[in-house]
């Protein structure tokens, strides 16, 4: 544990979290990841080191955004680095590994809401902004906003960051949230509907 803890304090004072930052896309990062996870299973801390490096700022984005806290979001990815290094070896070549990583971080999520009896705080989209040049409502209109992302059904919420923060496809969502295309689809287009209902007034 204490080599994790070390490997991931280092990981994170290199250089700080982007909160833009999407899923690692390189045509030959998934054969890498795969090494890697191989290499981790084995003990080895560089390719630990190396994963985190790479994985770091879409997976604490996740929760930043998804709970919009920093200490949270700090914590919760260490926990998921944890969890990765123990379970590494039981990563199966035929999954995708950003499925893989990520259906461990909804999970994640998800028991620390059940622990902590809350939901997610808000977690602001690049679409639903307002430009606050000259706008004096700026911060009203933040508040109403993660009001009713607090209202929104954690599927429907996931859902929705998946899809606009990670620039995940329906089909790569679905697979994480162990649902069909079609409602993942209904989940994102009902929270879009009632987050744009909430919008539309305030622009």
């Amino acid at each position: 544990m204490s080599q994790i803890l070390s490997l991931f304090n280092l990981t994170m004072q290199q250089d700080c979290f982007g909160l833009n930052e999407t899923t690692p896309k390189l045509a030959t990062g998934m054969d890498r990841d795969i090494q890697l996870l191989k290499e981790i299973a084995k003990g080895d801390g560089e390719a630990f080191s190396e994963f985190i490096g790479k994985w770091k700022k879409p997976i604490y984005a996740f929760f930043l955004r998804s709970l919009f806290n920093h200490a949270d979001a700090e914590d919760l990815t260490q926990s998921f680095f944890y969890r990765i290094f123990r379970a590494a070896g039981s990563f199966k070549p035929k999954a995708k590994v950003s499925t893989w990583l990520f259906t461990i971080a909804r999970n994640l999520l998800i028991d620390h809401l059940k622990k902590c009896s809350r939901r997610p705080k808000e977690a602001m989209l690049p679409e639903f902004e307002i430009a606050d040049e000259g706008n004096s409502n700026v911060d009203e209109w933040h508040e109403i906003l993660s009001n009713e992302l607090k209202k929104l059904p954690e599927n429907h919420r996931t859902a929705l960051l998946l899809r606009v923060q990670q620039e995940w496809s329906y089909q790569e969502i679905a697979e994480i949230m162990k649902a069909s295309d079609s409602n993942v689809k209904t989940w994102i287009y009902r929270a879009r509907t009632v987050l744009k209902k909430v919008i539309k007034p305030q622009i």
